[in-house]
């Protein structure tokens, strides 16, 4: 088969959703394909460090994507807005003429291909679809969840299911622009957030086991979690560390709170722990205490692999490093979806998730110190160890974009 044309479109403003689109995108390349790149935000860089050629699109600024997103929503988009992306969308398809579209989180993309009737790969996460089975319980760090509590109680929301129906409400009302835009194209509608995301063929990544769904369609696929490590040599401290002394790894992703690393510093600087610190830029400590070593980015698996707990804000890409290395996880989100990887955390046993808006450094020194001395966390994360040792995400997601080609898509 000859190589396809594959347009890459992603929301440069979040390093999780530009860096699984990027795997995939390296494997198909090698497997004939013509890759491009368009998206805006500063974590496009990564495309083009690695050769690819990219276009420029306009973006939601980050600012706003963290604010509204921590609200615990998701109307990133007015009617406006979404308007002009999705014209600037056909405009790119028009120039760079792809076969089909691979997108991550570029909201505006599914809505442009429906109209220029073009093949759409979707990455997702299995939580972001109308057949994930986990319900939510609680948005404990959202104003949302503040509001509800303080309303009716935690228990009685929880017996009434309460959380499940706001969340529900919040996908059908912040799609409400993309139904309005659609029926002005006279397109096909949808009825909520997920499924304005979904595509002709839907890339999930995550494994079931963690991440549960059912009656999934046939266009659905799990292909296990895309994780990616930064081009970078190990930190020489690494190979320095003792095996006798409890090893903490503290890292917050692109969205967690920059302020926590100093907060970490002085909860646990010269005690007994080793703590490991990945920054992602975002924080600048000079002098740290001995006992603390810290780099901007380094290979997430490899740290975590040298460590007796990862401490992180709940990020799915950090969830799965962890558990890749069966090292269990203490979680402080800072946004809805980082609440339901830790629910998921918690009810499989793997960790522990405490309330960022209730921030008591002394529940932090108290959950260490229960991971550590309860050993069903570790059996626990040890078991998804095993589990996730079958799986190859990029490789997976890959080999079904590239059967989808052969199989829907005319030959040259």
């Amino acid at each position: 088969m000859a190589g396809k044309r594959i347009l890459v479109t992603i929301d440069g403003n979040w390093l999780a959703h530009v860096t699984r689109a990027l795997e995939i995108a390296k494997v198909l390349r090698t497997m004939g394909h013509q890759i491009y790149f368009a998206g805006g935000g500063d974590y496009m860089r990564l495309a083009a460090e690695a050769d690819f050629s990219i276009s420029s699109l306009k973006t939601v600024q980050p600012d706003k994507l963290l604010e509204t997103t921590r609200r615990g929503r998701a109307n990133w988009h007015n009617y406006e807005t979404l308007k002009e992306f999705v014209e600037e969308d056909l405009g790119l398809f028009e120039r760079i003429e792809p076969d089909l579209v691979l997108n991550d989180m570029r909201l505006s993309v599914p809505t442009a291909c429906k109209a220029a009737n073009m093949p759409l790969a979707a990455i997702l996460n299995a939580s972001w679809t109308n057949y994930y089975t986990i319900k939510v319980r609680g948005v404990e760090n959202s104003r949302i969840g503040e509001f509800i509590r303080r309303t009716i109680g935690r228990k009685l929301a929880r017996r009434l299911g309460l959380a499940e129906k706001v969340k529900q409400l919040i996908l059908i009302r912040d799609s409400s622009c993309i139904r309005k835009l659609r029926k002005e194209m006279r397109l096909p509608s949808c009825k909520n957030l997920w499924e304005a995301m979904q595509g002709d063929l839907n890339l999930l990544c995550d494994i079931p086991e963690y991440a549960p769904t059912n009656d999934l369609p046939s266009h659905f696929s799990y292909i296990g979690p895309v994780t990616w490590e930064p081009e970078e040599k190990l930190p020489a401290w690494l190979n320095q560390l003792s095996p006798d002394r409890p090893t903490l790894y503290f890292t917050m992703g692109s969205t967690g709170n920059p302020g926590f690393f100093r907060e970490a510093i002085d909860v646990f600087g010269d005690t007994k722990y080793q703590c490991l610190m990945t920054t992602g830029g975002m924080a600048n400590i000079h002098q740290p205490p001995k006992n603390c070593f810290i780099a901007d980015h380094a290979p997430g698996s490899a740290v975590a692999g040298k460590s007796n707990v990862v401490i992180c804000h709940g990020g799915n890409g950090t969830i799965y490093q962890a558990m890749s290395q069966g090292v269990p996880i203490i979680g402080i989100p800072t946004m809805h979806d980082q609440e339901f990887n830790m629910q998921r955390v918690v009810d499989l046993g793997i960790g522990i998730q405490l309330n960022q808006l209730k921030w008591n450094r002394s529940d932090l020194i108290e959950a260490v110190e229960e991971v550590l001395a309860e050993k069903h966390y570790k059996t626990n994360a040890e078991e998804f160890k095993a589990i996730l040792a079958n799986y190859r995400g990029s490789r997976k997601g890959a080999e079904l974009i590239n059967g989808f080609c052969q199989q829907r898509l005319p030959r040259a």
